[in-house]
C-alpha cells in the first residue's frame, strides 16, 4: 500500500499547485495521504465543539458523508485511527464508512487500500453518489471539486473525464460540451484524483 510512504508529498503538493488558495496546514491534524486536504476540499472545517466520539475538541470537524450512526459532531482524529468506523457501526455489526467504494474498483486493488478509503479516510460530498478513483493497483488522491478552467491543462484528466462519459453512452462531441461547462461551485462539477505513484491525474464529473 503506498499510503504511508505518500503521505504529504506527492498528492499535497499537486493539492497546492492547483488551488494555492485553499490548502490548510493544520500541525495538530492527522494526514491523510488518500485526502490530503479535507479542510480546502470542505469536507472539514475548524471546530472547538466536543467530538462526540471522543469527547475531546474537535479541532477540525468532518462535514463529509458517514454512511452509519451520524454524529452531531465527528473529529479527524477519530476517522484516522478508526475509532468513529468501530462507534458509528451499524447494529448489524457492520462498522461505519465515509466514502463508497463499491463502484468501479479494479480487481488489483487490496481491500486493505478499500478499507483504508471507506473508514479512515474523511469522504466528500459530490451531487450524485460519490466514488473513489484507482490507477497503479492503488486507491488515487482526492484533490478537490474542479472546474474545466482547473482542468483544462491537465490532459490524463480530461481523458479520464471523456473516458467516464464514453461509458454512460455520451458521444464525443457532447462529452467536449459538458466537460468544458463544469464549474468548481457549479451544478456540472468535476472531482479531481491524482495517482500516488505515477502522477496522473484522474477525474470524474456530476451534476445536481
Amino acid at each position: 500500500m503506498a499510503c504511508a510512504a505518500a503521505t504529504g508529498s506527492a498528492a499535497e503538493r499537486s493539492t497546492s499547485a492547483l488551488f494555492p488558495e485553499t490548502l490548510h496546514p493544520v500541525f495538530d491534524a492527522p494526514r491523510f495521504c488518500y485526502h490530503p486536504d479535507p479542510v480546502g476540499t470542505g469536507s472539514a472545517v475548524r471546530s472547538d465543539e466536543a467530538c462526540d466520539v471522543c469527547n475531546r475538541p474537535a479541532g477540525l470537524k468532518y462535514t463529509g458523508p458517514v454512511y452509519g450512526r451520524r454524529p452531531e459532531v465527528l473529529c479527524l482524529r477519530c476517522i484516522a485511527d478508526g475509532t468513529a468506523a468501530v462507534s458509528l457501526g451499524l447494529p448489524d455489526g457492520s462498522q461505519a464508512e465515509f466514502t463508497d467504494v463499491g463502484w468501479g474498483v479494479p480487481d488489483d486493488v487490496p481491500k486493505a487500500v478499500l478499507e483504508e478509503i471507506s473508514q479512515r479516510t474523511p469522504g466528500f460530498i459530490g451531487w450524485q453518489q460519490e466514488h473513489w478513483l484507482y490507477h497503479c493497483a492503488d486507491a488515487a488522491a482526492f484533490l478537490g471539486r474542479v472546474g474545466w478552467d482547473d482542468v483544462r491543462h491537465l490532459p490524463d484528466a480530461l481523458a479520464s473525464l471523456r473516458a467516464e462519459l464514453a461509458q454512460l453512452g455520451v458521444d464525443a462531441s457532447a462529452a467536449d460540451e459538458q466537460v468544458a461547462a463544469m464549474h468548481r461551485d457549479g451544478d456540472l462539477t468535476g472531482y479531481l484524483f491524482r495517482c500516488l505513484h505515477c502522477g496522473t491525474h484522474l477525474a470524474y464529473s456530476d451534476a445536481s
